[in-house]
């Protein structure tokens, strides 16, 4: 865990940024609470502890993108070793693992509201990307420039996931944070899209999802860039919803969260 200082950042994208969605704007001004955030996206070989601990099923069901018939998170329908990102879990799941840490460790545990996510992935920068304006395989795992598919091409040599730290850190240390696999969050949005609703509220219908992945073009890599779970219109609902590009990271209280003034 990599503990960040509270600090106050301009969250959502400028009208000039290339790439930009409606959903990213207009900027706002936003205090985010010191945080421990995990520096690793979760691994295979963590949440096999976690459901070998608590006896967990394998759940058998729909996931997006999955290269199988019959797909979970032990079998994506791709080669994954232990220090890949685990995928084809649901908010939930991500959720059930982080009241697993809490218990184990005695601290809270959950997952990043999107505020902390953004503050996290930019880490102290304004540009498009943490390292720049322009999109690089040299510091991310993500897909073609246009959608959609896997793209390899220099440090990127993955057409699928990639093992977690594989890329240069970002300015707090933390890994990932860009591509490799988009990250489960805590805020949620109504039929309506209207976005977002506060933590924890009923009438949630998608969850945001952040930071691109190995199958989606760099725009949705940016620091700003939204996903919504699961897409508008797609048969599964935000309770059963899995993808083969979906994973999560946590963050962990920390004693002294006190806003700068």
């Amino acid at each position: 865990m990599v503990v960040l200082p509270a600090g106050t950042f301009l969250m959502g994208s400028p009208t000039t940024e290339p790439g930009r969605f409606d959903d990213e704007g207009p900027q706002q001004r936003v205090t985010v609470r010191r945080v421990a955030v995990a520096k690793y996206l979760v691994t295979r070989g963590q949440w096999a502890a976690f459901t070998a601990e608590t006896h967990r099923p394998v759940a058998r069901a729909a996931c997006a993108y999955a290269m199988t018939e019959h797909p979970t998170w032990q079998n994506p329908g791709f080669p994954q070793a232990d220090d890949h990102p685990v995928v084809c879990i649901t908010w939930g799941d991500a959720h059930d693992y982080a009241d697993w840490l809490s218990r184990r460790t005695g601290n809270r545990y959950r997952l990043l509201t999107e505020e902390e996510w953004e503050y996290a992935a930019r880490a102290g920068t304004t540009t498009a990307y943490p390292w720049g304006e322009s999109a690089s395989h040299e510091s991310a795992n993500y897909g073609r420039d246009s959608c959609c598919g896997p793209a390899t091409t220099g440090r990127d040599r993955w057409q699928f996931t990639s093992p977690v730290g594989s890329f240069p850190p970002n300015a707090f240390g933390l890994y990932d944070m860009q591509g490799n696999v988009t990250e489960w969050v805590e805020t949620c949005a109504d039929s309506a899209e209207r976005l977002p609703l506060p933590k924890n509220p009923t009438g949630c219908t998608y969850r945001y999802a952040r930071g691109g992945n190995y199958d989606e073009p760099p725009a949705l890599a940016r620091s700003a860039a939204k996903n919504l779970a699961p897409p508008p219109g797609a048969p599964m609902t935000i309770t059963t919803y899995r993808s083969a590009a979906f994973g999560a990271r946590v963050a962990r209280e920390v004693a002294d969260a006190t806003p700068p003034s």
